[in-house]
Formats: structure tokens, C-alpha cells, sequence
């Protein structure tokens, strides 16, 4: 995942939740295979910075996805894409 700008992807003001669209974003490269799986995803502060929301956001959007199966938190290491069944 390139290190772009994507805060113009997330509507600051809008009804949904920002983390619920973080993790949309993201859940859409994964599916789409712009994320390979096992791809590192960047880290916590590289999301902050791109998406321009909290940490705290990101946090949660990461848990979510991790729910969905999508990615997989190795502590230490990272977060990673699942492998596909």
C-alpha cells in the first residue's frame, strides 16, 4: 500500500462512522487485490497520517477488519493481509 494521501476518501462530517470508513477503504484494496495477501499493511502512525484521522480511528478500523478476517495483527510485527482460503 503506497503511502498516499486518502483523507479526501473519508467525509470528516458525515453520518458514518470514520473508522467504518477507513476500513471500508481498505476491505476495498484488499478485495479488489490492490492488497495482496500476506502484504504488510503501513503502521498505525503511516495510517493516521494518510487518512488524516486519530489513532484511536485507525485502531478501530484495524480491529474491524480484523473481525472480518480480512487482516491478521501480528504484535511486534505488523498488521497483515489474510491469506485467502
Amino acid at each position: 500500500m503506497s503511502l498516499d494521501d486518502r483523507s479526501g476518501r473519508i467525509r470528516h462530517d458525515g453520518a458514518r462512522p470514520m473508522y467504518d470508513q477507513v476500513a471500508a477503504d481498505i476491505a476495498a484494496d484488499i478485495t479488489s487485490g490492490a492488497l495482496a495477501p500476506g502484504a504488510r499493511l503501513p503502521t498505525e502512525i503511516e495510517l493516521t497520517a494518510q487518512y488524516q484521522v486519530s489513532r484511536v480511528t485507525i485502531r478501530r478500523a484495524v480491529k474491524e477488519l480484523s473481525g472480518r478476517g480480512l487482516v491478521v495483527v501480528s504484535h511486534g510485527r505488523g498488521t497483515f493481509v489474510a491469506e485467502r482460503p
